[in-house]
This record gives C-alpha cells, structure tokens and sequence, in this order.
C-alpha cells in the first residue's frame, strides 16, 4: 500500500474565503488580511455599510466559553494576526455600533444654584465671584490638598 496510512493527516485548506454576517444576512467573501482592506470588503458585500463611518464598523466571531456561547470582538490591530488563524468558511459577524449624536451641542452648560438659608424657594447663582480666590500654586493649600475650601465657599455664599 503506498502513499498515507492513518496517521498521516491532510492541512486544512488555507483560508482564501470567509463568511461575513451582517445582522441575518450572510456573505461569502475572500479573505483580507489588512483591515482596511476587510472593511472595503464589507462595505462591497453589504451596500448598507457604504457610507458608515470606520470607527462604527466591528468585527467579532462567536465561541463556546465554558458551554455558553459568546461574542469576541477583533479589534483593528488584532486583525491581521487573527485573520490568518481563521478557518475557512468561517463566520465573522459585523456589528455597526450606534451613532453618537450630541443633542447638547451648542448649548451652555447648566448653571448650578443653591437654596438660600432664608428662603427655601429662593436660590441663588453660585458665580465665580462669588467663590474664595484658589490658593496660589506656591502657597499653602488646606490640609486634603483642595484648592477651595468648602468652608469659604458656603461663607461667600451667605454674604450675598
């Protein structure tokens, strides 16, 4: 008998094609070994993802973890050691992180108020006026290294 007895055992074949799932759809697309290139191809195999920013883009695959299975993320500096351990055919998931939208933007930040000791429902505008001068960086500054003093904070505050 020639050629391979039992204990001769074929390599894997290497991994030129991998399976990109985007939420329930599943893709077939060659195996990219630069990020920047796996995420081009994403973008080719999802038109969906053509105008998402980079940094939203994740990719992770899924793996049984003490009989649970589990999401793990590759981070774009992983990828290439990762991509080249990677079995063919197999599913790498692309997950598009949300969009942070700051509603906030160009709005003033709140200005913060305290109830007057004579007046519950009176308050009054804490003002940096209204605070004790920080200690200078080479004087001395109170014994748990605060610049302000509560203590003169509240005095100031009471004076108004």
């Amino acid at each position: 008998m020639g050629g391979c007895r039992t204990s001769c055992r074929r390599s894997p074949a290497p991994p030129d094609v991998i399976m990109y799932r985007l939420e329930d759809k599943m893709m077939y697309v060659p195996l990219k070994h630069e990020w920047r290139d796996a995420l081009s191809q994403a973008r080719r195999a999802f038109e969906s993802l053509a105008k998402v920013d980079d940094g939203r883009i994740t990719f992770s695959i899924d793996a049984i973890s003490d009989g649970r299975r589990t999401s793990i993320g590759i981070s774009p500096s992983a990828w290439r050691s990762i991509a080249s351990r990677l079995t063919r055919y197999e599913v790498i998931n692309i997950v598009v992180r949300p969009e942070v939208v700051d509603a906030d933007v160009g709005v003033a930040p709140p200005v913060y108020s305290l109830a007057s000791s004579s007046a519950p429902e009176e308050k009054r505008s804490l003002s940096s006026s209204s605070l004790p001068p920080p200690a200078s960086s080479t004087g001395s500054r109170s014994q748990n290294g605060c610049k302000f003093c509560l203590k003169g904070v509240f005095q100031a505050l009471r004076k108004e």
